[in-house]
């Protein structure tokens, strides 16, 4: 049995912290949109008597993952576990119920009754700080338009996991970046169970396009890309 909340410190760059500490700083990525529990690669598992709060609403606050983005294997047991806030993964959504009362989840929540006005302090003059250039952070991956038919079906690919729209950029990029992978692709994934989710499509590194023609600017050959939705 695990209470988890106050997780997540590490910042997710798009949003902003109410206090920057000086270690945040340079960071110039954000960390994977989890902060509950995560299971790994993990076979057999029982998964029960867990409450979980997110520190974000898109952040997993229940989630399951497989190296290089393959299917993660199915609980062997589970139940009576709640979520106060926070995202569930498909695959854990059965064993996994909402619960309203944040204070089930750790989360101490602010009494109504009358606060002392807090004293007064004195004012402190206004210092002007010289303007400074901001540090220009390149992106890994760049992003290319390419109308309604954006699969390489000629690059060697792997179909990974689906994620929420929310979060589905960077879980792939995250996917890609840990595996054999030197570009990504997100496509509405068809699968029932899966709807309204992206799917994420990982090019391998280690192979080549076949025929040739398809390595530089594949978009411009039509028998080099596939119709997507998505």
């Amino acid at each position: 049995r695990n209470t988890v909340y106050d997780n997540g410190v590490v910042p997710r760059l798009e949003y902003e912290e109410a206090v920057m500490e000086d270690w945040m700083v340079n960071l110039s990525k954000s960390r994977q949109s989890y902060s509950g529990i995560v299971l790994n690669s993990a076979e057999e598992v029982k998964l029960w008597s867990n409450n979980v709060s997110a520190r974000y609403e898109t952040d997993y606050a229940f989630n399951t993952v497989e190296d290089g983005g393959a299917t993660p294997p199915p609980l062997s047991a589970g139940g009576n576990n709640r979520v106060c806030k926070g995202i569930v993964s498909p695959e854990l959504a059965s064993v996994v119920s909402e619960e309203t009362d944040a204070s089930v989840c750790g989360i101490v929540v602010s009494s109504s009754s009358p606060t002392a006005s807090p004293t007064p302090q004195p004012t402190k003059q206004p210092v002007t700080l010289e303007p400074t250039d901001s540090p220009t952070v390149t992106p890994k991956y760049i992003e290319i338009s390419c109308g309604n038919k954006c699969h390489l079906i000629q690059w060697p690919y792997k179909m990974g996991s689906s994620y929420v729209p929310s979060v589905a950029y960077e879980e792939c990029e995250f996917d890609c970046d840990n595996g054999d992978c030197k570009a990504f692709s997100l496509q509405d994934d068809t699968r029932s169970n899966f709807s309204g989710y992206k799917r994420c499509f990982l090019y391998k590194a280690s192979k080549e396009p076949s025929p040739e023609i398809c390595a530089n600017d594949p978009f411009r050959h039509p028998f080099c890309s596939y119709a997507t939705s998505g």
